[in-house]
């Protein structure tokens, strides 16, 4: 039973791990892949350790005991006990802890790519960052709009929700407020104009709409997407805007932006039914 030592160590560093993930700015989540995995694949070497000692004392059980004896004879529970219980539920401790190393690494790499983008079947979903903390905020909502602005003015992150309708903030410099737009049964979507100075604007019936600003040209570019979303993001590497679409789903994007070193967001909420 020498791994029953390091069981309690492992479970201390996925918490450090863990606490570290959960308070660590987005864009430094990359620093902790490199302990998470060490973790995972010393559970991993381990844990069939385990499974093999669990298996060979529960042979020897049975071997030791038949049917019968484990049913009449009190010294086979009682073998059980000292000689199989503890090799049983330290195998199933270690996997359940290898259940959950396997998902913080999962969301460690997630978080560290430079480009995010997650769906919602039939509604809407948006990711916000928060420049203050670093942090992401995501959420859902089915059969309808949502969506949320980080407000530099409050240092907080505004959200509206809206049944069987499209809704959109955008957040304007100049006035130091946030817009806010609604589309019922259908898309909308804002982008901030820099050449400009204002938001522009677009919405669409039964559609998802997205809206990207190209600094190459100073305008906005437009998709829409029959009965789905549709979301967008400027590439400085090819200079050309690249666009995410799906059917029937609402779909968030975070992008990291290297030219002023800070994530970018942007959401396809709306509702598309017909039935309506």
């Amino acid at each position: 039973m020498s791994t029953e030592l390091s069981i309690h160590d492992q479970i201390v560093a996925y918490q450090q791990l863990l606490l570290q993930h959960q308070t660590a700015r987005r864009e430094h989540q990359s620093a902790l892949i490199e302990g998470v995995e060490y973790l995972y694949n010393e559970i991993q070497d381990i844990l069939v350790e385990d499974k093999n000692a669990f298996e060979t004392a529960e042979e020897n059980y049975h071997h030791e005991f038949n049917v019968l004896k484990r049913i009449f004879n009190s010294s086979a529970s009682d073998y059980h006990s000292k000689f199989v219980l503890p090799y049983k539920e330290l195998y199933h401790q270690r996997k359940d802890l290898n259940k959950k190393v396997s998902e913080l690494l999962n969301d460690v790499k997630q978080q560290s790519q430079a480009i995010e983008s997650r769906t919602h079947w039939n509604g809407s979903i948006c990711v916000v960052y928060n420049p203050i903390t670093g942090q992401i905020e995501w959420r859902k909502y089915w059969h309808g709009g949502v969506h949320g602005v980080f407000n530099p003015c409050t240092g907080l992150i505004e959200w509206k929700e809206r049944y069987h309708s499209g809704v959109y903030g955008v957040f304007n410099p100049r006035l130091n407020e946030i817009e806010w737009k609604t589309q019922h049964n259908g898309g909308v979507h804002g982008v901030y104009n820099p050449s400009l100075g204002i938001v522009e604007w677009k919405t669409a019936f039964r559609r998802g709409v997205g809206g990207v600003y190209n600094p190459s040209t100073g305008k906005i570019e437009w998709k829409t997407e029959f009965n789905g979303g549709v979301v967008g993001y400027y590439d400085h590497q090819s200079q050309t805007v690249q666009w995410i679409k799906k059917w029937h789903h609402g779909i968030a994007l975070i992008v990291w932006d290297p030219v002023i070193q800070t994530y970018l967001t942007t959401s396809s909420c709306g509702w598309y039914d017909n039935e309506d």
